[in-house]
């Protein structure tokens, strides 16, 4: 389909989940069948000079994937295989969380899949894939055993820590800006936690310091399999609408008795003052979907931005309080999530930064004619964060911003991503979008 065509416009939005569209469109949109088809697509991008992207699920909050002049949507690509003997699956690109747990729940089995059920691993994996259980199962993209790729040259390749080992390292953790299109993944899997639990514990803003010494010293003796959020976000309290943090700990346990010791630990030491305590219930990764996604209605604007810390959680929180606080929309909220020391540590991959907290803020609108002003409390917000920054994590980066994109990968992992880039796409068809460039391209 071609930008010439009528109703190209509105084929190239609903390519985007976000109802904030991109302000960049591209001009080709190439609905492939099979492999066979993107490489023909890759192809015409490097005769014709146009840049190229990939587009799974058009669930990033930048839209970045339909912002190339030939967009490649990857939705046919969608096959599923699981081997429960082997404990592996292969998996196309637009897969979405929601089916790949289904799916692996059904015959006992589990993967870290992303917090939001609708988004493909595609390029959930490709961004590293910091999801369920994540403390205990590692990031998600330290799952993959080999990776099916389409480089610049329109060439199908297997990689894996044997084959191609430096595309293997690159596929996970580059991003967006990945100089290659994912066909298939192949995925070691989990056995499935089958006693998975939830508890919660609601307070006011004004409890931050009180909370966050709380969750500091609790974090500390928790287990890997401990999953924390501290949710911000505005919420009807007795005395009305109120700025609260909701205190959520998931325990993903291999018996309920296993789960509620866990809990009760971990809610030792809660300070008073409550409003809302849900104690321990019984939950699945299917029943957290439905507690996230009533969070992101599709539709809605949104833009976002994250963060890595190893600063205090004191610190931390009382900075996320303080934007939510100036918060334009009642509808925004923002995420603080504490690891485990016990976490599991990432291995050697283009995913090169992480910290002890993960953060994000969500901004959540409706009108368009706000969006200057959603996008400015975000960005601001995120700005007066920046001294505790140990990073972004690209799955939620504010990556429309060219200072954001420099603190994605270490920089060791960055140098190492370019001089590939320049190896392997020396014509720049990929992450122009990014800013990327060759080194013939910017002479």
């Amino acid at each position: 389909m071609t930008a010439f065509e009528p109703g190209f416009g509105a084929a190239a939005d609903d390519l985007i989940w976000n109802g904030r569209k991109p302000g960049v469109r591209a001009r080709y949109i190439v609905r492939a069948a099979n492999v066979a088809d993107v490489q023909t697509a890759v192809r015409f991008a490097a005769a014709n000079g146009f840049s190229v992207s990939p587009r799974s699920s058009g669930h990033h909050f930048t839209g970045i994937s339909t912002q190339a002049t030939v967009v490649i949507d990857l939705e046919a690509l969608n096959h599923l295989r699981i081997d429960a003997e082997a404990m592996v699956c292969e998996a196309g690109p637009t897969v979405t969380n929601a089916r790949l747990n289904a799916e692996l729940t059904a015959r006992g089995l589990a993967f870290p899949v992303g917090h939001c059920a609708s988004v493909a691993i595609g390029g959930y994996l490709l961004g590293g894939g910091v999801g369920w259980n994540s403390g205990e199962w590692g990031i998600a993209c330290f799952l993959i055993e080999s990776v099916d790729i389409v480089t610049p040259d329109g060439v199908l390749r297997r990689v894996s820590a044997t084959e191609e080992p430096d595309l293997f390292w690159a596929a996970r953790g580059a991003g967006p800006g990945f100089f290659g299109i994912v066909t298939s993944y192949r995925l070691r899997v989990k056995k499935a936690k089958p006693a998975i639990m939830s508890a919660v514990r609601v307070y006011g803003a004004d409890h931050h310091g009180a909370v966050s010494g709380w969750v500091r010293q609790a974090i500390r003796r928790a287990p890997a399999n401990l999953e924390l959020s501290l949710k911000v976000s505005t919420e009807v309290s007795p005395v009305g609408p109120m700025v609260a943090i909701a205190v959520i700990a998931t325990a993903f346990g291999s018996s309920e008795a296993e789960s509620r010791a866990i809990l009760s630990e971990f809610g030792r030491g809660a300070p008073a003052g409550a409003f809302i305590e849900v104690p321990e219930m019984p939950t699945s990764i299917a029943g957290l979907y439905d507690m996230t996604g009533a969070g992101t209605p599709k539709g809605h604007r949104f833009a976002v931005d994250s963060l890595w810390s190893d600063a205090p959680v004191a610190d931390v929180l009382a900075g996320i309080v303080a934007t939510m606080q100036k918060a334009p929309s009642a509808k925004s909220f923002a995420v603080l999530s504490p690891s485990s020391p016990a976490a599991a540590v990432p291995g050697e991959a283009a995913f090169s930064r992480i910290g002890s907290i993960f953060g994000a803020i969500y901004t959540v609108w409706q009108d368009e004619e706000q969006d200057a002003r959603q996008i400015g409390w975000l960005r601001s917000g995120m700005d007066s964060l920046q001294p505790l920054k140990a990073g972004v994590y690209v799955g939620y980066g504010d990556i429309d911003v060219p200072a954001r994109r420099k603190e994605i990968h270490s920089r060791p992992a960055e140098l190492r991503l370019a001089e590939m880039r320049r190896r392997y796409d020396p014509r720049g068809l990929f992450g122009q979008a990014l800013g990327h460039t060759t080194s013939a391209q910017a002479a």
